[in-house]
């Protein structure tokens, strides 16, 4: 999706280990109008499937899926919480 690698080409940066950090449009402020054209991506992507819940990480993805169960007749969102052991 042209947007979103315009935004990482702008915004992103990479860290030590060749991390790639988006924390600024994905995780600690989230662009919606970025998720929303991305949510209408991944149902481009995914019309052809039936698609019943989006599953997603904790805390990093839950915006996005929130945003694009909405295009997928919102299905459930579920999210893999970290283990803390």
């Amino acid at each position: 999706m042209e947007e979103l690698i315009t935004r990482i080409l702008k915004d992103g940066t990479v860290e030590a280990g060749n991390i790639l950090k988006v924390g600024g449009f994905i995780n600690h402020s989230m662009d919606i109008k970025l998720f929303n054209s991305m949510g209408r991506e991944f149902k481009r992507r995914f019309q052809q499937d039936k698609v019943t819940k989006i599953v997603t990480i904790e805390a990093s993805g839950i915006g996005i899926a929130s945003i694009a169960s909405q295009y997928f007749d919102f299905v459930p969102v579920v999210f893999a919480k970290k283990f803390a052991g």
